[in-house]
């Protein structure tokens, strides 16, 4: 797609660039010697409500159920500040991915004041880590994987035992006194820390840093307390697991209202009738797999066999045929199954695949369009755009690009399709420059993505966590903002309203998250009443 080669071109080549941005985030300069840090000031204030977690939390504890926007970074670095204004100590600040590593040294150097804050990850070879000997400066933001590799890959056998045993950070403590190792840092931040759990590096960081002696502070808005699995995981590290609930008064208080309003986008009747025979496809399959391989096979998790890949494809197909629309599915390597190109009577003697290439001609994607609508009517300084397809992501992006111009619409999808620099870079481009971010579901989570003022789901989230971290990125309170806006576009006749109920009403059980709801057709013919507004001209 010649559009999406030339925004990597933009982002790679100009001002928004990953070496620019991080061109004094990495040490240059040999360490020759371990540093620490003393936080003597901050360059912000906390909310009561921010201050009160604060004074709650101890040398071990998981702040939870605070979605994004609402300041879990600021009270870390209260919080490294408390613990380092009279003391100085060594920080690793544990963050899931390199645009949230960017942003957390960034605001380490402007929010604490800390100028010596390195981001280290995977992009510094091994061999340059060592001569740089990057691992003695005193504040470190780094991915788990980069800190496990350099520190604790060699005790991987010792760490696997630990977690199978009752007690793993004794188990480690003994592990580790008797070989002569101690955790590098006095003080461990987690952030996103529900992704930590269970046989990652994250996790094995945390137990390895409990059994040295560390101080951690995890951060997480979505940890699934409600699993006693997971919860008796977290337990084995965190002494205090400081839950906060959106409906709190003194929170409530610093948050819009929330409302989500969803809207009926009718597809073209052929897209509903491919739809539906999608589904006898997929139940024929289905069967036909029942038969030869067992029923196991026939739910849709088995990879080892073609016709299961198959079912699984066509499964999938028909979600997003429907979710992201049409057009996002063109590329699919299952419209070459035999199935899609037999004639099939409901469709009026032509196949699947004949309905489909008249379909995208006379309506490529509905939901797309429909964006479009909103995107046109709607008033706002900054707008976020979630969709699951990587390829419907791209073609809203380049649409939406060439009527705004390349400097006003970020796109951010899986590194799949961008490289990790790049997902930074776009990250950086929607912070400084562009009104409207396209994203995927890499935008749901750990990025401290900029206040937005709406938000559009092209598609339902398919589970509560995404609910969560979606809406996470329009609850920030801005001037002159009341209310964080949700738009979700649902396709009459199928299964999305279901299911986008059925996600809200498991949200509002499990996490107290509730939100105001309005359901209404989309509008036949909007005003062209946007002005674009940006934050740098």
């Amino acid at each position: 797609m010649q559009e999406w080669e030339e925004y990597l071109r933009f982002l790679n080549g100009g001002r928004y660039s990953l070496q620019v941005l991080s061109s004094g985030l990495s040490p240059s300069r040999r360490i020759p010697e371990k540093e620490s840090v003393s936080v003597k000031s901050l360059n912000y204030q906390l909310y009561p409500f921010q201050q009160k977690i604060l004074e709650k939390i101890s040398n071990g504890t998981l702040i939870v159920g605070l979605p994004t926007g609402l300041g879990k970074t600021y009270m870390a670095g209260a919080y490294i500040h408390r613990m380092t204004c009279e003391s100085p100590s060594r920080i690793a600040f544990l963050t899931p991915s390199v645009p949230l590593g960017v942003q957390q040294t960034i605001f380490a150097r402007k929010q604490l004041n800390l100028e010596n804050a390195y981001f280290i990850s995977g992009s510094i070879p091994p061999e340059r880590r060592r001569e740089l000997m990057v691992w003695n400066a005193g504040y470190v933001v780094t991915t788990p994987q980069t800190l496990y590799n350099d520190f604790l890959s060699k005790y991987e056998g010792e760490i696997r035992k630990a977690k199978a045993e009752g007690d793993p950070v004794g188990y480690l403590r003994e592990a580790f006194e008797a070989d002569g190792f101690r955790f590098p840092y006095d003080i461990l931040i987690a952030d996103e820390c529900h992704g930590y759990i269970g046989e990652t590096d994250g996790y094995s960081i945390l137990v390895s840093a409990k059994a040295s002696g560390a101080k951690i502070l995890a951060l997480s808005a979505t940890p699934q307390l409600h699993s006693p699995k997971r919860l008796g995981e977290l337990r084995k590290v965190f002494e205090t697991i400081e839950s906060v609930s959106i409906e709190d008064p003194e929170v409530r208080q610093q948050m819009p209202g929330r409302e989500i309003s969803i809207l009926r986008a009718p597809a073209n009747p052929r897209l509903i009738a491919i739809y539906r025979e999608l589904y006898s496809i997929s139940k024929e399959v289905q069967e036909r797999v029942a038969s030869i391989y067992g029923p196991a096979h026939a739910r849709g998790y088995c990879r080892s066999h073609g016709l299961c890949v198959c079912l699984i494809a066509l499964k999938i197909m028909r979600i997003r045929i429907v979710e992201d629309g049409a057009s996002s599915v063109s590329g699919y390597g299952i419209w070459k199954m035999k199935e899609l190109r037999r004639t099939v009577r409901e469709l009026g003697g032509k196949s699947v695949l004949e309905s489909y290439k008249e379909l995208v001609a006379l309506q490529p994607n509905h939901k797309i369009s429909a964006a479009l609508q909103i995107l046109d009517s709607e008033r706002f300084n900054k707008a976020i755009v979630f969709m699951e397809s990587v390829e419907g992501a791209k073609e809203l992006g380049g649409i939406l690009q060439k009527s705004r111009g390349i400097e006003d619409v970020a796109v951010l999808v899986g590194k799949g399709d961008m490289r990790m620099e790049e997902q930074a870079s776009a990250l950086m481009h929607f912070r400084e420059r562009a009104s409207i971010l396209v994203c995927t579901s890499i935008g749901e989570e750990g990025l401290d993505i900029p206040s937005a003022d709406i938000e559009i789901w092209v598609d339902p989230p398919s589970n509560p966590k995404k609910w969560i971290q979606r809406f996470g990125r329009v609850l920030r309170r801005s001037e002159g903002k009341s209310v964080a806006k949700i738009f979700a576009l649902v396709t009459p006749g199928t299964h999305e309203r279901n299911k986008l109920i059925g996600v809200m009403r498991k949200v509002e059980k499990v996490y107290g998250f509730t939100q105001r709801v309005s359901e209404s057709d989309l509008p036949k013919k909007v005003p062209r009443s946007q002005t674009r507004l940006t934050m740098f001209k």
